[in-house]
């Protein structure tokens, strides 16, 4: 499925649970595992003396994932520390490597939020060309069978439609597609979809939402092990992210984000 994956740790439990569902969900990928020592804030002077014990814990952060993997029977891993803003240093690496797929917390070990999505990981929405994968729960480590994908119709949301199916049947599992504008299937988009499911032997089950979207996506994710969501809606704001990036990031994905406890898997158009 995803042969290069970015794991963006900063060794708190989160993030050690984030690791073992990826790897087990995905357990033929080749693994990154990344530190990004945060040397952005310009409030906190960066002594020798701290930099050192910021250097220990990064490597510390680092032989965890990696003996994490190990456990989980993974070997094919690269190690890397970095210095820097957080978000921008994932970024660039990711690009680098032309990795697939990034996987992080939505909250630092450190954050004190409950209802907020944490600054890197927004961020990292924001701007990031390939999926990522975003935990803001401690999960139960298995293969999700039962995948949600909510769905606006636009064009923008196809590709996340596609690889919804394409999770469906690596996981050999079963998908509902929740139309957040009341679509049907006659829809272009979901036509495309209800096409696509076919060629591969596949069914899915589309319903348009009863109530306000957020509110139904949370609760039926509730009976789901694993969510795909696009970035991409109708409207100018979306289409002018590239000019101003917190565009790229809804009131309804940051509302499912902070409210559902799955593994949200969030893909640009």
């Amino acid at each position: 499925m995803f042969e290069a994956i970015l794991i963006a740790t900063d060794d708190s439990q989160l993030m050690k649970n984030a690791m073992k569902y990826t790897a087990n969900a995905f357990p033929d990928a080749k693994y990154h595992i990344l530190n990004v020592i945060n040397t952005s804030d310009k409030n906190i002077p960066i002594t020798n003396i701290l930099m050192k014990d910021l250097k220990k814990s990064s490597k510390m952060a680092i032989q965890d994932g990696v003996d994490i993997l190990h456990d989980m029977g993974i070997h094919k891993i690269n190690k890397i520390i970095r210095k820097g803003t957080p978000s921008k240093e994932i970024i660039r690496y990711a690009k680098e490597k032309n990795i697939e797929l990034i996987v992080m917390g939505t909250q630092s070990k450190s954050g004190t939020q409950t209802y907020e999505i944490g600054d890197t990981c927004l961020h990292v929405l924001e701007h990031s060309p390939i999926p990522v994968l975003v935990f803001d729960s401690i999960v139960d480590i298995k293969k999700p069978k039962k995948l949600l994908h909510p769905s606006s119709g636009s064009k923008y949301s196809l590709k996340a439609g596609y690889m919804a199916i394409e999770l469906v049947e690596y996981f050999d599992g079963k998908l509902e597609v929740l139309s957040t504008r009341g679509g049907s299937e006659t829809e272009s988009t979901f036509k495309k979809l209800h096409d696509f499911a076919e060629e591969k032997n596949l069914k899915y089950k589309l319903r348009p939402c009863a109530v306000k979207p957020h509110e139904e996506i949370v609760e039926e994710s509730k009976k789901y092990d694993f969510m795909v969501a696009s970035l991409g809606r109708p409207g100018l704001k979306y289409e002018l992210r590239k000019i101003y990036p917190p565009f790229a990031v809804g009131k309804l994905e940051r509302e499912i984000i902070v409210e559902t406890r799955d593994p949200i898997l969030f893909i640009e158009d």
